[in-house]
C-alpha cells in the first residue's frame, strides 16, 4: 500500500530529533521555490533545510518525490497546489499548529531565498505575507471545539493555497524581463 507522502516523511523526519516537522519543511520548499528557486537542484534544498544531516538515499527519495510534485504543483497553472498538512483524520489542534508551522516554514524560505524587501510587491502581496506572518501563529488560536473550527480551518487552508500561488506568480513574474520573455 502506497501511504501519502506526509506520514511517509513523517516517518523520516522521526528520525531526525530536532528537525523541523513535515508541515514546516514543505513550507520552506514552497517559499524557495516562489522566492526563485524553480531551478534549485532537488537535494539542495535538502541541504539548506537540514544542514547538520546527511540524508540517506531513501530519505532522499522521498524528499526528491515532494520536491518534483510541489514544483511541478506551482508552475502547472492548474491550480492543483497544496499545502503538506495532515489530513482531516488527525485532530484540529494539530492541523491548526501544522498550518502555522507551515507558513512559517514559507517565510522562511522566502528570506532563504532571498526575498529581503517587500515594497516591489503589490498591495495584494504584501497583504498576503502579513495574513502568513499572523496565520505562523496558529497555534495560539482559540478554538471553540465545534463545526465553526473546521469551516474555518479549511478557510485558512484555501486562502493560504490562492495566497502562495499568487506569490509564485507575482514574484515568477518579478524575474522575467519587461518585455515578458522568460530568461533562459
Amino acid at each position: 500500500m502506497n501511504r501519502p507522502i506526509f506520514d511517509r516523511i513523517e516517518e523520516k523526519l522521526a528520525l531526525l530529533a530536532g528537525q523541523p516537522g513535515v508541515s514546516e519543511s514543505h513550507g520552506t520548499l514552497c517559499g524557495l521555490l516562489c522566492a526563485g528557486h524553480a531551478s534549485l537542484e532537488e537535494t539542495d534544498w535538502l541541504r539548506q533545510l537540514f544542514p547538520d544531516v546527511e540524508p540517506g538515499a531513501e530519505m532522499e527519495a522521498v524528499f526528491d518525490e515532494l520536491y518534483r510534485k510541489t514544483n511541478s504543483e506551482l508552475n502547472d497553472g492548474g491550480f492543483t497546489f497544496s499545502p503538506l498538512l495532515p489530513d482531516d483524520g488527525r485532530s484540529i489542534e494539530l492541523r491548526i499548529a501544522s498550518l502555522g508551522e507551515w507558513c512559517q516554514g514559507f517565510l522562511l524560505g522566502l528570506t532563504l531565498g532571498g526575498l529581503r524587501q517587500t515594497q516591489q510587491l503589490s498591495a495584494e502581496a504584501r497583504e498576503i505575507l502579513q495574513d502568513l506572518t499572523e496565520m505562523g501563529q496558529a497555534g495560539s488560536y482559540q478554538l471553540e471545539g465545534d463545526e465553526q473550527d473546521e469551516r474555518s480551518y479549511m478557510e485558512l487552508v484555501e486562502y493560504l493555497r490562492a495566497g502562495v500561488l499568487l506569490l509564485h506568480d507575482e514574484l515568477g513574474a518579478s524575474r522575467r524581463p519587461a518585455n515578458g520573455d522568460r530568461l533562459h
